[in-house]
């Protein structure tokens, strides 16, 4: 694995990274959603780790991490939505409310709520 940090192309990925962030910042005075600087900061910042990897004839290495990486935004992604689909069909069978309608009928405070729950959901 290359080392970046005193290579120029380190000091360009960091350039990007900031403007992007800078974008997102400034996003309200631009009417730009925060996804698209980022977005294209990190595809310039691929780019740029590509042309690393490729001026020092490891271009397999380079595959390999962004193999690596896109299989793990792959699990998260499916993750985040079996957990969303798992938390909507719950909500549309009104499990959320049934829940809430006991505790709020045991009179329970906001503080006793997370220690009676999981005694109640058994």
């Amino acid at each position: 694995m290359l080392s970046f940090t005193e290579h120029w192309i380190g000091y360009v990925a960091v350039a990007v990274f900031l403007a992007a962030y800078a974008l997102v910042i400034v996003e309200e005075s631009l009417h730009l959603r925060k996804s698209k600087p980022v977005m294209v900061a990190a595809g310039a910042i691929w780019i740029l780790t590509a042309i690393a990897y490729a001026s020092q004839n490891q271009s397999h290495a380079a595959a390999e991490i962004l193999r690596h990486n896109l299989l793990e935004y792959a699990e998260l992604l499916l993750f985040l939505l079996s957990a969303m689909t798992f938390i909507n069909t719950m909500s549309e069978r009104n499990i959320f409310e049934s829940l809430r309608t006991r505790l709020v009928s045991l009179g329970l405070s906001l503080w006793a709520m997370p220690q009676v729950l999981p005694f109640i959901l058994r």
